[in-house]
């Protein structure tokens, strides 16, 4: 597979935080965190990160975002599947599915917006319509359970948060 990323050969912190839609602050941070994450400085103090760069940091989203790994987690798989490190650095393609949750499904409504919401599919292929329904509708239920269970861990914070508020409050009084 050819990687994506190979059209330039540094990429400036501002690029790198667009391409994995994080903030810059937490690119520098997950530099001090994980070892194997360490980007060149060319031109003095700017951070220069090459294509394997953006795929340790992919793997490190993933892992903390989508599979919900703690940083010490994180850290500790790193160190114990090199070959896990060596595989993301080697693979930098990426999708919109890798990087954002909601992507592949934005994507698939611009598609359904244009009328190709379904594949092509090969003569030889021989899938029902029933089939497919149900292929659509597993992919819809897995992108609305983790966007639901967000939500509600949000909720639950939010929840907090107004307590703590209202005790500071209080205190005040």
């Amino acid at each position: 597979m050819k990687n994506s990323l190979t059209r330039k050969l540094y990429y400036s912190i501002s690029e790198v935080a667009k391409i994995t839609q994080l903030q810059p602050y937490t690119l520098r941070a997950w530099e001090r965190e994980f070892s194997c994450l360490r980007p060149r400085r060319l031109r003095g103090k700017n951070r220069s990160y090459r294509a394997r760069d953006i795929g340790i940091i992919i793997l490190i989203k993933r892992l903390l975002y989508d599979e919900r790994y703690t940083i010490k987690g994180v850290s500790q798989k790193l160190k114990n599947e090199p070959d896990l490190v060596r595989q993301a650095a080697e693979n930098t393609t990426f999708s919109p599915a890798n990087l954002k949750p909601d992507a592949a499904l934005e994507a698939q409504q611009k598609e359904a917006q244009k009328g190709t919401s379904q594949p092509a599919r090969r003569p030889d292929e021989r899938r029902g319509e029933a089939a497919a329904n149900s292929a659509a509708e597993t992919r819809e239920d897995s992108t609305t359970a983790p966007r639901e269970e967000v939500i509600r861990d949000l909720r639950r914070a939010l929840a907090i948060a107004r307590k703590e508020l209202r005790d500071a409050l209080e205190l005040l009084r």
